[in-house]
């Protein structure tokens, strides 16, 4: 039982490590809650979306945030997404978990649409898989990352 015990313990350690070196840093306060570490986006549509992420933040009480990283360095998508939402503390609210992150790793060709407990009513898997499939996906092949993310915020 002690060497199960042991084992799972340094299992979970060594996964937390592998995602914390892949998590970035939450951004400050002046660059709300959109980081483009690959410099995809133009500083104009950076400061745009920040604009419309804050808008939307006190409007509703809702955050989202878009996240865009090289590699996700072996992790899965899924648990890298759901870390960043932890660590920053998208929603805001822990009581109602109400916040979205959207995570691209370019370099790995893969994207997510992380929903909090929260908004899983609004945007259920369906929803946010069409948003991928329809609107992230068709835009970055074009290389438009800047209009299909504005039009997944919308």
């Amino acid at each position: 039982m002690k060497r199960s015990f042991l084992f799972l313990s340094l299992f979970f350690s060594v996964c937390v490590y592998a995602q914390t070196d892949v998590v970035p840093k939450k951004p400050s306060l002046a660059e709300g809650l959109v980081l483009d570490q690959t410099n995809t986006l133009t500083p104009e549509q950076l400061a745009t979306l920040r604009q419309k992420l804050i808008a939307y933040d006190n409007s509703t009480s809702n955050q989202i945030a878009i996240v865009i990283i090289q590699s996700l360095k072996g992790n899965s998508i899924e648990d890298v997404a759901l870390q960043i939402g932890r660590d920053w503390g998208v929603g805001g609210q822990v009581e109602k978990d109400n916040g979205i992150v959207i995570l691209v790793a370019k370099g790995d060709h893969k994207m997510r649409i992380e929903v909090g407990y929260g908004l899983e009513g609004a945007v259920t898997d369906y929803v946010a898989s069409s948003i991928i499939q329809n609107t992230l996906r068709p835009n970055f092949k074009e290389g438009n990352y800047y209009r299909g993310l504005t039009e997944a915020v919308d």
